[in-house]
């Protein structure tokens, strides 16, 4: 909750004793019986948080609840708090509660529901613009010749690099391209306030001030200082391509998710009909959390001084009228183990008045509840348990389930980068405070001694703006076998934890694949990862332990293409060979290199493009004293999850011509013809080896692509 707000119980459906609790609050923090005769309690603060509970006749406990969406009625705005207690019943009548607060001309009021996307999603969220707002969607949207020229258009300097761009620091600005109108950004509109005329005195002024909510309220349009900007968007193609793609696309609330949102000033460029950048100022408003069904309310304030702006004075005959412009609203899915601590950031919102339902939706966050099972529930969006996900006895990862559309699909794959371990401790979640989670690496054919994983957690706690830590602290634990306590690295378990968002809850650890302090995955290899639960006094909680075994590779494969060679013609920095004298078709002999030395290549290939054309189709054939000429590609077949195999590349067993450095001869030609028609004189070409490789963070495809290495050159007749 944010700002003052009047709250009272409006009615009671219960046989268990109900009561509310307001906690971070200037004013009005306390327990409350939760009865009609209780009086309104008048709440004020930035940010606090109110709780319903119940008393099943083991004390009081935390009841489910949810939030209706505000009306404004009578000079107030108006919602409701519902809840569950731990009846038998599920209809949410126990206790409801009504909060209310003045309607004013300066207070804001914005509420909705957020829900999160994940597929091949192009148009989820809203109609009048196609926006792009993760890599992903940038990926698949530069696939489409008319959407590619829009971005192109507006963005030229985010998609400089062909054929995908290179990343910006994270959060992803989203991409703004407009589909029904003839400008990026709409027209301005403003909020127009009529203030006391100049000759009040001090002591009016102030009275003035403090009854904001009597000040009339209109709005009116501004012409922009700049004439818009000619786009070349075919907005027909676009909408055309929208109406084609079948959408494969999975949606779901963002329950117990922290949501923070900005006011954004546009820059003048924007203002002058560019489009938009992402790069105004911003002013951070606060945050809000989503109830059990994903729905919010935000509400914030703008001061009589915010409400005025240089550029933009109204002023009539005979008053003094301060402009100022409706606020552009940004909202951010907050994620404290993000970078930036922020998953997700929307579009804007433009022009927003006080009273504003916005439904929000973002990409899906890197986030897992508890589904039941084992007590290590997930590593990313892979779940663990299931006869879908199977490991093999390195830690190699198979994973068939299709049950959600972003599961990433992985065949004997190891684990590289970022990698969240999600858990719980199923039936004693209420006893377990803290945990630890611990590591060994395998070393030949054993493990090493068993060492505490201790990298920092800090996730999002309800009130305030920075993540708080969880974890690890110095603490004395029960050695799970007996024998005493010891000085162990901790974590405690907010599971449940009302006073933490809900979407952080099953979050344990955050594995950095590439090391640790202290290491744990110093090179590539298997290492084991057991969490352990514990109560309050530290005694080790019997079934609270799981173990996960995760083969780690954050190697790239070594690509390499030194040598391109056209019969007795030999290549260099400025490649060029002729055809004349030349067999037709004239030969190019080879030499590349695809290697992964622990058989985690998914592919490989050496393949040629040809000038503008793109894709040069090629075939292998004999040297010119009959050699044999080494595969140009191979692909990892997948047999067994258990015995995984192997695909190494340009080397022993898989290429059994390769030299003792792993290179390989090749002998091309054309599919077909020659490298040149007979109309073309001369044509640029590259020759290029690439290769991809079986490993997942828990949620990429699990085929990282590497490469191309390029050779170029030029032949001619």
């Amino acid at each position: 909750m944010q700002g003052a707000w009047t709250v009272s119980v409006k009615s009671k459906n219960a046989a268990f004793a109900q009561r509310f609790v307001i906690a971070g609050a200037d004013s009005g923090n306390g327990t409350y019986a939760g009865d009609v005769t209780t009086p309104a309690v008048f709440v004020t603060g930035d940010n606090w948080r109110i709780q319903i509970q119940n008393n099943p006749g083991g004390g009081f406990i935390d009841s489910a609840d949810q939030i209706k969406f505000p009306t404004a009625s009578g000079g107030q705005y108006e919602f409701d708090i519902e809840s569950n207690d731990a009846g038998a019943d599920e209809d949410f009548n126990d206790l409801i509660l009504t909060c209310s607060t003045p309607i004013t001309a300066t207070d804001f009021i914005v509420y909705g529901s957020a829900t999160s996307y994940s597929g091949l999603c192009f148009f989820p969220c809203r109609r009048d613009w196609l926006i792009i707002d993760s890599w992903a969607a940038l990926a698949r949207a530069l696939a489409y010749p008319p959407i590619r020229k829009a971005i192109e258009t507006l963005y030229p300097e985010r998609v400089r690099v062909k054929p995908i761009p290179q990343p910006d620091p994270p959060p992803f600005v989203p991409m703004m391209i407009p589909l029904d109108e003839n400008r990026p950004i709409p027209p301005r509109r403003v909020q127009v306030i009529r203030l006391p005329s100049e000759n009040m005195g001090r002591e009016r002024a102030r009275a003035a001030e403090a009854a904001e909510q009597r000040f009339r309220v209109r709005t009116a349009a501004i012409t922009d200082i700049r004439a818009s900007a000619a786009l070349a968007i075919d907005r027909v193609a676009i909408g055309s391509i929208l109406d084609r793609v079948i959408p494969i696309c999975t949606t779901q609330t963002l329950a117990g998710f922290p949501i923070s949102f900005e006011e954004y000033d546009r820059t003048g460029t924007e203002l002058g009909g560019g489009a938009y950048s992402g790069t105004g100022n911003r002013e951070n408003l606060g945050q809000t959390v989503t109830d059990r069904n994903g729905n919010y309310i935000f509400r914030f304030t703008r001061s009589i001084a915010q409400f005025i702006e240089e550029s933009s004075i109204d002023v009539g005959p005979g008053e003094n009228e301060v402009v100022q412009s409706m606020p552009d609203l940004i909202a951010k899915v907050l994620d404290a183990m993000a970078p930036g601590g922020v998953a997700f950031e929307s579009a804007p919102y433009w022009n927003v008045p006080v009273f504003k339902r916005i439904d929000l939706c973002f990409p899906k966050p890197a986030r897992m509840g508890c589904q039941g099972g084992r007590n290590i529930q997930s590593l990313g969006a892979i779940r663990l348990g299931i006869s879908d996900t199977v490991f093999d006895s390195d830690g190699r990862i198979t994973c068939t389930d299709m049950s959600l559309s972003d599961v990433p699909q992985a065949r004997c794959a190891a684990w590289a980068g970022k990698v969240r371990l999600f858990g719980c401790f199923i039936g004693s979640e209420a006893a377990v405070t803290q945990y630890t989670i611990r590591h060994r690496r395998k070393v030949g054919m054993g493990f090493s001694a068993w060492e505490f994983y201790q990298e920092g957690m800090f996730l999002q706690k309800i009130g305030f703006v920075q993540p708080q830590q969880i974890g690890p602290f110095d603490r004395n634990l029960e050695v799970v076998n007996g024998g005493g306590m010891i000085a162990a690295k901790a974590y405690d378990n907010i599971e449940q934890n009302l006073a933490w968002a809900a979407s952080d809850w099953f979050l344990k650890a955050v594995i950095n694949t590439a090391g640790g302090s202290p290491a744990y995955a110093p090179s590539p290899g298997t290492v084991q990862f057991q969490i352990q639960g514990y109560d309050a006094a530290g005694n080790f909680i019997v079934g609270a332990t799981d173990t996960v075994t995760m083969y780690i590779d954050n190697t790239i494969p070594d690509l390499d293409l030194p040598s391109v060679q056209m019969g007795a013609q030999t290549g260099g920095d400025c490649a060029l060979f002729s055809l004349a004298g030349e067999p037709d078709p004239a030969v190019l002999t080879v030499l590349f290199k695809a290697v992964q030395n622990r058989g985690f290549l998914g592919s490989y290939s050496l393949t040629v493009r040809k000038g503008n054309i793109g894709g040069f189709p090629i075939t292998s054939t004999t040297g010119p004293m009959g050699e044999t000429s080494g595969r140009l590609s191979g692909t990892y077949t997948h047999g067994s999850a258990v015995n995984c195999g192997q695909l190494f590349g340009t080397r022993p067993p898989d290429e059994p011509l390769a030299d003792a450095a792993d290179y390989v001869t090749a002998y091309i030609i054309p599919d077909s013809g020659n490298w040149l028609s007979p109309d073309q004189p001369f044509c640029t070409f590259s020759v290029n080896v690439g290769a991809t490789m079986r490993r997942t963070n828990g949620y990429n495809s699990a085929e990282d692509s590497f490469g191309p290495v390029q050779y170029l050159l030029g032949i001619q007749q």
